[in-house]
C-alpha cells in the first residue's frame, strides 16, 4: 500500500461523511484509510460501519484528544506515506495523486496542499507553515485572496489538518507529542523533523477545502491558554542554545503578547479576578510539563543534522 489515510474524529459524524465521500472519488486509489473514532457518542463508527465498509475504523473507549487519536491511526497505517486529515476537510478528486507526486518528484519528507475555506473557495485557509523566530508557527496565507497570491513551493512545515508524511519521518523522529493536546502539535512535529533534515514542501495543486475549528465550538479560551503553554513547549523542545540567545527578545515579546491574550480572553468571560487566575493556571500548567520538556530537548538536540545557521535560514523574521 502507497498511502494510508489517517481521519481522526470526535463527535462530527455529518463532517466526516463528506470528507469520506470526497475520499471514494479520488483519481488516485492505492491507499486504504483508517477513521479512528475517539470514543464518539453519535454513533460515527456505525455509521462509518454501514455506509464505508471500505474504511477501517479503530475506536477508542475513551477520548484522548487530537494527538493519541491521530497517533492511534499513525500505528496502524502501513503505507508508505501516511495523509493526515481533519474529519471536515473535503477534497478535490486529484489531492491524492498531486500530494504523492509531488512527494516522489522532491524527496520531500513532508508535503503541504492548497487548503480553502469551504465555504469561501476564493480565500486561503493555509498553504503549508511557517516558523517565527519568536517561536510562533503560523500558516501561510491565512485569509488571504487566492487570486494573486505569492506561493512558494518551499515551506517550514505543514498542517496536520490536511499533509502527507513519509513514514520514515514518524520512524525517525516519532509521532505527535501528546503534551500538546492540539494546538501547536504540528508545528512540534515539522520542527523535530527538520532538526532532522527532513525537506517540506507544498503542493499547489492538491486543493482540500476546510470548514476550520469545526470541534472547537467557540471555546476560545481554551484554545488560547493552550497556545500560551504549547508556544514555550514548542520553542523549549526545538530551538537550539545559539537561536534562543539571539532571539531572546522576540521570544519574549511573543510571550508577553499571548500571555495578554490569555488575560483578555478570561476577563471576557468572567472579569479581571478570572483574568488572573486564569494566567497563573497556565503557568502552572508549563511547570507542570517543564520536565518533559526539557528531557525532550537534550533528546532532540542531541539528533540534531541541521546547524544552529541552517535553522535560522528556514525561521522567519
Amino acid at each position: 500500500m502507497r498511502v494510508s489515510v489517517v481521519i481522526p474524529t470526535w463527535n462530527q459524524k455529518t463532517l466526516l461523511t463528506g470528507c469520506l465521500e470526497s475520499l471514494a472519488r479520488q483519481t488516485f486509489q492505492d491507499f486504504d484509510t483508517w477513521v479512528v473514532d475517539d470514543a464518539s457518542t453519535d454513533g460515527t463508527a456505525l455509521e462509518v460501519g454501514g455506509r464505508f465498509p471500505w474504511v477501517q475504523v479503530h475506536r477508542r473507549d475513551r477520548n484522548g484528544g487530537f494527538c493519541v487519536a491521530v497517533n492511534a491511526g499513525i500505528e496502524r497505517a502501513a503505507g508508505d506515506y501516511v495523509v493526515l486529515l481533519n474529519d471536515d476537510m473535503t477534497l478535490a478528486p486529484d489531492f491524492l495523486e498531486r500530494l504523492v507526486d509531488a512527494a516522489e518528484s522532491s524527496g520531500a519528507g513532508l508535503v503541504a496542499p492548497l487548503i480553502l475555506w469551504r465555504d469561501e473557495p476564493d480565500v486561503i485557509y493555509g498553504a503549508g507553515d511557517t516558523q517565527w523566530v519568536s517561536g510562533r508557527p503560523e500558516s501561510i496565507g491565512f485569509r488571504c485572496p487566492l487570486e494573486g497570491f505569492d506561493f512558494s513551493d518551499k515551506v517550514f512545515g505543514v498542517c496536520a489538518g490536511a499533509a502527507l508524511y513519509r513514514r520514515e519521518v514518524f520512524e525517525q523522529v516519532g509521532v505527535f507529542d501528546t503534551r500538546f493536546d492540539i494546538y501547536f502539535s504540528d508545528s512540534d512535529l515539522s520542527f523535530r523533523a527538520r532538526l532532522s533534515g527532513f525537506d517540506a514542501r507544498f503542493a499547489r495543486d492538491a486543493v482540500a477545502y476546510h470548514v476550520g475549528s469545526a470541534s472547537l465550538d467557540g471555546r476560545t479560551l481554551k484554545r488560547t491558554c493552550q497556545c500560551y503553554v504549547n508556544h514555550m513547549l514548542l520553542v523549549v523542545k526545538n530551538m537550539p542554545l545559539g537561536v534562543l540567545i539571539r532571539h531572546a527578545p522576540a521570544i519574549i515579546r511573543e510571550r508577553m503578547h499571548q500571555a495578554r491574550r490569555v488575560f483578555s480572553a478570561a476577563r471576557v468571560e468572567a472579569g479581571a479576578f478570572h483574568g488572573i487566575r486564569t494566567l497563573f493556571g497556565a503557568w502552572w500548567s508549563m511547570l507542570g510539563v517543564m520536565p518533559h520538556a526539557l528531557r525532550e530537548r537534550r533528546r532532540i538536540q542531541a539528533a540534531r543534522q541541521l546547524s544552529a545557521g541552517e535553522l535560522e535560514a528556514l525561521l522567519k523574521r
